[in-house]
């Protein structure tokens, strides 16, 4: 995660009197949170990006309710990888099937992050290299 912020995070060395250092954000950090609102008839519904922890198998109903609603999923799977990793495989493997089962994508986005998506929403994977 630190690798992430570091990506986002541009750091400013603060004065000697103040000590340690300022970070200054140049992408803001947004805090998720669940709406109720309702919009106009007629108006096009927003497409959330939501990121959740996965701590055990049954978070995967949550990100599967995010996808249906039509939200995106960003997952931290590090809990569960640092925990038990034949857990967070059985909880992958059931998140792939229920998302591919709904015509979304899964793809990984680094060591501890993992991306859903509904299925107006396609993930455009890394060709790989030909030999």
């Amino acid at each position: 995660m630190e690798k992430l912020k570091g990506i986002f995070t541009k750091k400013k060395k603060k004065s000697s009197k103040q000590g340690g250092s300022e970070v200054d954000f140049g992408v803001p950090v947004m805090e998720v949170s669940e709406t109720t609102e309702t919009g106009e008839v007629g108006e096009i519904e927003p497409i959330y990006v939501k990121s959740m922890d996965l701590n055990s198998v049954v978070d995967v109903q949550r990100a599967t309710n995010e996808l249906q609603n039509g939200n995106v999923a960003i997952i931290n799977i590090s809990p569960l990888l640092d925990e038990d990793p034949e857990e967070l495989k059985r909880a992958i493997d059931q998140l792939r099937g229920t998302t591919e089962s709904m015509g979304g994508d899964v793809g990984r986005l680094s060591e501890s992050k993992v991306i859903a998506t509904p299925k107006f929403v396609r993930i455009q994977f890394k060709e790989s290299p030909t030999p």
